[in-house]
């Protein structure tokens, strides 16, 4: 019986954990700019295969630092005979991100930028 206790209010916790909503930041001001950026470093076997852009969001930390990146889309055009879709640039892509650095605020952020990468 205690065992059947335990675990019915095991899982009325874990229920209510469930319910309970994760408040998000503040949307960032649209003129917020990194003060150090990184730009995306591509494998070299991955160069020149695509060209396009990423949105990226992310929040940005009373601190500056850019927690939780991750591509909401992205438009890939292929460069010569590549075709498919890109492997390895989304990677690149926020791990260069997660590298760049805000001004400190007074609160946290959530903000969106597009990621470009381009050849000539």
């Amino acid at each position: 019986m205690k065992l059947a206790v335990f675990f019915l209010a095991l899982s009325l916790g874990i229920a209510m954990c469930a319910c309970t909503s994760v408040e998000q930041p503040p949307i960032c001001p649209t003129d917020l700019a990194p003060t150090v950026s990184v730009p995306p470093k591509l494998p070299a076997r991955l160069h020149n295969e695509f060209s396009g852009t990423a949105k990226v969001a992310f929040v940005v930390s009373a601190e500056g630092k850019v927690q939780s990146p991750e591509v909401v889309s992205a438009q890939w055009d292929p460069i010569g005979n590549s075709s498919g879709q890109p492997l390895g640039y989304h990677e690149a892509i926020l791990s260069a991100v997660a590298k760049w650095r805000y001004p400190p605020r007074r609160e946290a952020c959530r903000h969106e930028v597009p990621v470009a990468i381009r050849f000539n």
